[in-house]
């Protein structure tokens, strides 16, 4: 297991806040959110951004390091033992030392002075009062981040919380899961194997990802989605393609499943392009020994669809 060498650094770990819920007035203009926490999105016909944790039971803790001769053993469970409030017991009997750490929780007494009350305002002293985000509504404009330290110079661990959102189908949607803009801190990340999620949604969206993959469901249009080291998987159920659709996959494929009624235009870059859909081939090339150029056409062609997916393979599904 790799250690961290704990000297004089700063922690925030979430180590276990029930579930919370967070509804904000929003139904016009853009929604930018700059997270790499999980998400799943879907769209509905209301007026409101709802936010709901599903980090259960989760805490947060932090405070600059004291010395410690083991250091700090990543991918464990922490918990806090005893009385006091400089030191930290983890698994495997290990000890931290901490100075002027908080726990960012309310305890079973606060939550019971709090009952039937919410936080004033906009800045919060406590990041569980925002789900553990930063949250920003502007005109025309909510932005959802990564709650971060206000000790930019400091080594900060996170992570990484998952949420489910419901948001306006009136809304342009930008989502980054790398949180929009690199930080000169060391950040550590929980890596998640899961993709992220937007479903049933109607209105415009772009989705930029690195080392992570893309499920959209019943996603109108239009769509912009690019990955690095990602799978974009695309699933029309329900309805189908009604703007344009452009995926970009580096070192991923690309898989979509498309109703028989679709009427679709195809522009595919790949190093196969596989189907069971009758389509019309338009043209067909190859660039170099590994690239698959094709135009392709359903029912006459009404949504452009551009997939390029780079080395990786194109799938094309009949729903």
């Amino acid at each position: 297991m790799k250690k961290i060498i704990a000297i004089g650094i700063f922690l925030c770990i979430i180590i276990g806040a029930n579930a919370q819920e967070k509804k904000i007035k929003f139904n016009k203009g853009v929604l930018k959110i700059c997270t790499s926490s999980q998400m799943k999105i879907t769209g509905y016909d209301g007026d409101e951004v709802i936010i709901k944790s599903l980090n259960n039971k989760a805490r947060v803790l932090y405070g600059a390091l004291g010395n410690s001769k083991k250091g700090l053993s990543t991918g464990y469970s922490y918990s806090i033992k005893g009385k006091s409030r400089d030191t930290v017991r983890f698994p495997r009997k290990d000890t931290i030392l901490l100075k002027n750490f908080r726990v960012l929780s309310n305890s079973a007494k606060e939550k019971q002075l709090e009952k039937g009350l919410k936080p004033l305002g906009t800045k919060s002293t406590n990041p569980a009062d925002n789900l553990y985000l930063d949250i920003e509504q502007k005109p025309g404009e909510l932005i959802i981040k990564d709650y971060n330290s206000s000790d930019k110079k400091d080594n900060v661990f996170y992570v990484r919380n998952t949420y489910e959102l419901l948001i306006p189908n009136t809304i342009k949607l930008l989502w980054n899961t790398d949180n929009c803009k690199k930080t000169t801190t060391n950040t550590y990340f929980t890596i998640s194997s899961k993709p992220w999620e937007l479903s049933n949604f109607k209105g415009e969206v772009e989705i930029s990802s690195s080392f992570g993959s893309i499920n959209l469901t019943d996603v109108s249009g239009p769509v912009l989605a690019n990955t690095v080291a990602g799978n974009i998987t695309v699933v029309f159920d329900k309805t189908t393609p009604k703007n344009l659709y452009s995926l970009i996959s580096s070192d991923g494929h690309i898989d979509i499943q498309l109703p028989k009624s679709s009427s679709v235009k195809v522009d595919a870059s790949g190093s196969r392009i596989l189907s069971d859909i009758d389509f019309k081939i338009i043209s067909e090339n190859l660039i170099g020994d590994d690239t698959k150029v094709m135009n392709l056409e359903l029912n006459g062609g009404k949504t452009k669809m551009k997939l390029n997916a780079g080395y990786g393979n194109i799938y094309l599904r009949k729903k």
